[in-house]
């Protein structure tokens, strides 16, 4: 694993948590930020071979490499941008991270031109145009209610310390 994947890692797990735990009001378990359901098709992958319940630290972080860091290609992003890619790609899923992060620099799809353009808009703009984007987007969930306090809080969290992680 490279890149910045593991200080982005540490920063998500201070809001998904390095625990096992269910949100309010949800009916499927999760460890380490990783759902019972992903983990199944982790197993079907063969990036782990522990079943769910004896699932370790490294277990979820390799399926939280492959599944929400590489399937985003947040390796094409610049730093910063990287973060708010994954990180709304554990909380939205990766259609959306991606298909906001296209609709921000004027992408048509999310192939590689998506990458070539979010390597030539400024890093700080695309910082804050996700975050602004996710916001937005929360405010139409259906569990909004629960969560857009938490949820807004954690965007803000995460763009303060993608533009540290810019400007580092």
């Amino acid at each position: 694993m490279t890149g910045d994947f593991d200080p982005c890692l540490n920063l998500v797990w201070q809001f998904d948590g390095i625990k096992d735990d269910s949100a309010p009001g949800e009916t499927f378990a999760t460890k380490y930020g990783v759902t019972e359901m992903s983990y199944g098709d982790g197993l079907r992958y063969g990036w782990v071979k522990n079943a769910f319940q004896h699932a370790t630290v490294d277990d979820c972080k390799a399926i939280l490499w492959h599944m929400c860091w590489l399937s985003s290609n947040c390796e094409a992003l610049p730093k910063g941008v990287d973060l708010m890619v994954f990180n709304d790609t554990m909380l939205t899923g990766g259609g959306h991270a991606l298909g906001l992060l296209g609709r921000i620099v004027g992408a048509t799809d999310t192939g590689p031109g998506l990458f070539v353009l979010a390597q030539q808009m400024k890093p700080d703009t695309l910082i804050d145009k996700i975050a602004d984007g996710d916001e937005e987007y929360f405010k139409t969930l259906r569990n909004a209610s629960l969560y857009l306090k938490g949820w807004t809080r954690r965007e803000e969290f995460m763009k303060q310390h993608a533009h540290a992680m810019m400007n580092a």
